[in-house]
């Protein structure tokens, strides 16, 4: 394999669950984490995971959306019954926070969306996405798709991370009118993983879909940011839309709910 060498202070996305945050805080980010896929791409004889961390762009919102819509899968298999009647009261009493047994259990394995922002502290190798060029193509790989490998011994320390995104959190309140403008923010920021889809799926340029994005929106990112320390970490899973049961799983719903309406807009078939 040919690498390419990004130098130091170079900023990089990595996109994982909320429930790996605290993992990264104390052990910085494993030297191997492989792609997730969609479920429909995971089938396909073309999909390929390789070793070391992918680091990028958009490709990090892909690589939050993709962990998050096979998590919320297993979870719906496992807990479809509780599930069905959740979703069946939120129907029923739209703005009301259902009460039943069973959510505890289930919000606990429920990791949201992030996407981290990263400074390179040294110059880092790093091997072209063979989801898009053949790996002696690092540096088009980069310069192009915003899409490499980082194969790091030690992986990335928590210090290099400097903070994470993450999308805007509801509450039961927010839900009442599809007209909320916390709604609507919760439904742009996942429109921007579906970018990331757009890329893997219609190998769509990166740059063009950013562009389009900040035109119409203003930004690159998410809507929510913290610093990542340990302050922030404590005030992140300590809003009431994380530490609720509830809360926590509506917001998994709705997100998942955007993700594929949007996806299926595109043409994207998340299963």
């Amino acid at each position: 394999m040919s690498a390419y060498v990004l130098p130091k202070g170079t900023v990089v996305k990595v996109g994982s669950l909320s429930r790996d945050l605290y993992s990264f805080f104390n052990q910085g980010i494993p030297k191997n984490m492989p792609r997730v896929g969609l479920q429909s791409q995971e089938s396909s004889s073309t999909f390929e995971s390789q070793e070391g961390i992918y680091i990028g762009e958009l490709m990090a919102y892909f690589s939050a959306a993709a962990q998050f819509c096979q998590a919320t899968a297993v979870i719906y298999a496992e807990h479809s019954n509780v599930m069905e009647n959740f979703v069946q009261q939120l129907q029923d009493m739209r703005g009301q926070k259902p009460v039943m047994e069973g959510l505890e259990t289930i919000s606990i394995q429920i990791g949201l969306p992030v996407v981290l922002e990263i400074t390179l502290d040294e110059d880092c190798e790093v091997f072209a996405d063979t989801h898009f060029e053949s790996t002696d193509k690092g540096e088009k790989c980069w310069k192009h798709w915003r899409s490499v490998v980082l194969m790091r011994k030690g992986g990335i320390p928590a210090h290099w991370i400097k903070k994470f995104y993450f999308p805007r959190l509801l509450d039961y309140r927010d839900v009442e009118s599809s007209k909320s403008p916390r709604v609507l923010e919760q439904t742009i920021d996942s429109s921007l993983m579906v970018g990331g889809m757009m890329q893997v799926w219609h190998k769509d340029a990166p740059a063009d879909l950013l562009m389009a994005f900040k035109k119409q929106y203003g930004t690159i990112n998410f809507s929510q940011n913290l610093p990542f320390d340990a302050n922030s970490l404590e005030r992140f899973f300590n809003f009431n839309s994380m530490i609720d049961p509830a809360s926590r799983l509506l917001n998994q719903l709705t997100i998942w709910q955007d993700i594929d309406a949007l996806a299926k807009k595109q043409g994207i078939p998340l299963q």
